[in-house]
């Protein structure tokens, strides 16, 4: 009988890895066709077939309109940022071909028999992970999960170490934080672990930071020097930008290793030699490294700790090779950097452990069978209510973020007129109040209830985050013995459906002449909404600006992001006690805010609502500056019957004359 390997996939942005399991329960990497681990994230499409890998990379600059990059940053939208073939395609399809190449080397490499294990980012928010998984599947892998990156990370760090068998020798329970730079989105994870048990304690991070964000300042500090010395110059087109982008990659990779490089970049008959020492690079990225200071500190907060409670501090991605990364942290932490796991594999090889996990749990393996593995949410979950108070809507949660997964809540909502036949609920993610600031994931639409149902019938509604992120919600009616149907409208992603249509045309192998008929039916199916013209794109990065803003996912509040400003204090100084204090006192606030409210129908509304709201601030302003005023003029009105020389305003006030 074959034995089924378990397999681990890193998709990154810029470069992918697979591993897998071997007889001896050990990890090994899976190299591609050229021999080498790692594999870019590029994919060309022509007419006849998808190029996908270094020679993608090599014949990028050359290829304008058909090339496909750092897809991962536009995974949870409805279409790549860029028009392929004057096309515009979901993300999820292009990071399909992608591993539809890596399919073919894992079976090259060790067989067809395997199961794979896909990774995420932490901080991918739900609409994210479904994508994810949704191009594993049109890839034609045989998906057993998807995990987060820094989790996979601490499991091949366990590996390593001996802590993945709860029978081996006794070792000491170790608290690590995984700070995961890669090369389009950033973690920070506090995990706990221990022999036979993992347990994530808070995640934090960006989905939209990485070393992209450090190319494209060397492109911008090239492209204003260029344009300075040759003003007349007409501004470099798609492909002389990819070049550059490629150049300032290289040049990134050098200062790694270098105190100084030199770039050489040539266009429209001109060329730029220009020097570039690695303290230049670091003060131009500075505010790069500061917002990943922060997201540190803020993630290590939100697990109620301090650096002295922190025993490894592991660097996952290969942009934590950066100099400028390693300095931060070792001033930030006191600590040294573990490096017993390559970065650039960690991920991949944790990957492939869970897999093995997975499959023990199935009953097919049986060496890991006791293996406790616990993640968190990243985003709390929430469903949008009415403040009877303020009579607006708002952003109720039902589960907090950084709560152990997988978890179920169940709520309460009551029919409001007899014989009703659907109830519906707006499914959020975020931690504002103001559901415009969250990600929209669905609408739950309790369709079919049972007929003849008086008014103010209860009806359960169970919502469950799965241990890898995943969102699932199902209902009951009391008393009947059945469930209610649910149907997850769901505001982004593709249907079940649709994946099906592009798992057939992905799997055929064949180039972009395949794509142009399921895009024709799609839009004639309603599937591409978007309007005609453009989809936005990153800004120039003449209009960028430089920030110190906090990192914050796409689309997270910015009034969370503020408020998070506000109370994070310097951590340094204070005890262990008063951190976890203070994350147990954040904890109990927000269940006292978001107690369970009375059931009145499909809305739900907060008991309690903290803070000055808007109408409140307003009022208040008002009586202040009607006071203030009031204050000067009685003020003024006694000065001048003391003193009648005042009357500077020559006011005809009683009782006031010269």
């Amino acid at each position: 009988m074959a034995v089924t390997l378990s397999v681990g996939i890193d998709l990154g942005t810029t470069f992918s890895a697979a591993a897998y399991v071997d007889a001896h329960g050990a990890t090994q990497m899976i190299r591609n066709a050229h021999g080498e681990i790692l594999t870019p994230s590029v994919a060309i499409f022509e007419q006849d077939e998808i190029i996908v890998g270094h020679e993608a990379w090599r014949a990028g600059e050359f290829s304008g309109g058909r090339v496909a990059e750092t897809v991962k940053r536009d995974m949870g939208r409805t279409h790549y940022r860029h028009r392929i073939h004057g096309e515009l395609i979901p993300p999820e399809v292009i990071q399909g071909c992608i591993l539809r190449k890596l399919r073919s080397d894992i079976v090259n490499a060790i067989g067809p028999d395997f199961q794979v294990v896909i990774t995420v980012p932490a901080y991918f928010d739900e609409p994210r992970r479904k994508a994810t998984a949704d191009a594993g599947l049109m890839s034609g892998l045989d998906i057993l999960d998807i995990v987060n990156e820094p989790t996979a990370a601490a499991l091949a760090f366990g590996e390593r170490l001996g802590y993945l068998d709860p029978k081996g020798a006794p070792r000491d329970a170790l608290t690590l934080l995984v700070y995961d730079l890669g090369g389009g989105t950033f973690d920070v994870t506090v995990i706990h672990l221990a022999p036979g048990d993992i347990r994530t304690l808070a995640t934090d991070g960006d989905a939209e930071l990485g070393g992209y964000n450090w190319d494209e300042r060397l492109v911008e500090h090239v492209l204003s020097q260029f344009q300075d010395r040759y003003p007349q110059c007409p501004k470099p087109d798609n492909a002389s930008q990819l070049r550059l982008r490629r150049l300032a990659e290289e040049a990134k990779q050098t200062l790694s290793a270098r105190s100084q490089t030199t770039i050489v970049y040539n266009h429209s008959g001109h060329a730029l030699v220009l020097p570039v020492t690695r303290d230049e690079f670091e003060s131009m990225t500075a505010d790069l490294v500061e917002r990943t200071s922060f997201t540190t500190r803020q993630s290590l907060r939100a697990a109620g700790l301090l650096w002295n409670d922190i025993n490894r501090l592991l660097l996952v991605g290969g942009s934590t090779r950066m100099p400028m990364i390693r300095s931060m942290l070792e001033n930030l932490s006191g600590m040294t950097p573990d490096i017993h796991v390559n970065p650039d594999e960690a991920v991949a090889r944790g990957a492939a452990i869970f897999a093995r996990h997975l499959l023990d749990r199935q009953g097919t393996g049986g060496a890991l069978p006791n293996l406790k593995i616990t993640d968190v949410n990243a985003h709390s979950l929430g469903i949008e209510g009415i403040n009877q108070k303020m009579r607006r809507k708002e952003n109720v949660i039902l589960i907090p973020r950084n709560t152990p997964l997988p978890k179920e809540i169940r709520r309460n909502f009551v029919t409001r007129e007899f014989n009703q036949q659907s109830v519906q609920v707006q499914l959020l993610e975020g931690e504002s109040k103001q559901p415009e600031h969250c990600t929209v994931l669905a609408n739950a639409a309790i369709r079919h209830l049972p007929p003849g149902l008086k008014k103010g019938t209860k009806i359960e509604v169970w919502y469950r985050y799965e241990s890898n992120g995943r969102l699932s919600v199902h209902a009951r009616v009391p008393g009947i013995g059945k469930e209610a149907k649910i149907e997850l409208e769901r505001i982004q992603g593709l249907s079940d459906e649709t994946v099906h249509q592009w798992k057939k045309i992905i799997c055929r192998d064949g180039g972009f002449n395949e794509f142009e008929e399921a895009l024709l039916e799609l839009l004639e199916a309603g599937e591409d909404d978007e309007e005609d013209g453009d989809i936005p794109e990153d800004p120039p990065p003449s209009k960028r600006e430089i920030s110190l803003k906090p990192a914050t996912a796409h689309g997270a509040p910015l009034a969370a992001s503020e408020a998070l400003k506000q109370k994070l204090s310097p951590l340094e100084g204070r005890t262990a006690s008063s951190a976890s204090a203070q994350a147990s006192s954040d904890a109990l606030q927000r269940q006292r805010i978001h107690a369970d409210p009375p059931d009145n129908g499909a809305t739900r509304t907060p008991q309690t609502v903290t803070g000055r709201r808007p109408l409140e601030r307003t009022i208040f302003v008002i009586g202040y500056i009607v006071s203030s005023l009031l204050g000067l003029a009685i003020g003024y009105y006694i000065l001048c019957w003391i003193r009648p020389e005042a009357n500077f305003l020559h006011l005809d006030l009683p009782g006031i004359g010269p």
